[in-house]
């Protein structure tokens, strides 16, 4: 059961993240269902998930993907999008995405924001997160 937005961000990076390398073969239904499954014994399986927002931000990722890389490429100095970690990208591509295509009042740049940051304490290591940070606060700060 997922029981809160940060668990609800957390399964849709995770899913994200295996749809990166196997979009061919694996379906989006099926990355959700391994994320889920996820840290629970493979016995007891797990709890199928109608949640609206878990499916407003994998398919909003999904749909908007060339437009969000392309803001992330547009605010990196000497990198290229390829340098990025794959799970900071999605990381980066899921508060990109809430910042830019979900209402603010429904969710402030400044929470998904920190979200990211947070979330990525569990993905990363302290370099990646501080360029996750850097980023997402370069793009806080001119939406101003």
């Amino acid at each position: 059961m997922l029981k809160n937005r940060r668990h609800i961000r957390m399964v849709a990076i995770q899913s994200l993240y295996q749809l990166i390398d196997a979009p061919e073969y694996l379906t989006k239904g099926e990355a959700i269902a391994y994320a889920l499954e996820n840290g629970n014994d493979p016995e007891d399986g797990y709890d199928r998930v109608d949640n609206i927002y878990l499916y407003t931000l994998i398919d909003g990722v999904l749909e908007h993907q060339c437009e969000i890389d392309k803001v992330i490429e547009d605010n990196l100095s000497n990198w290229t999008i390829d340098r990025i970690q794959k799970i900071d990208l999605v990381v980066l591509r899921v508060a990109i995405f809430e910042m830019l295509f979900v209402n603010e009042e429904e969710v402030p740049n400044t929470v998904a924001v920190d979200e990211a940051i947070e979330l990525s304490k569990g993905f990363s290591d302290d370099k990646s997160r501080q360029f996750v940070s850097g980023l997402l606060m370069k793009l806080l700060n001119q939406n101003k």
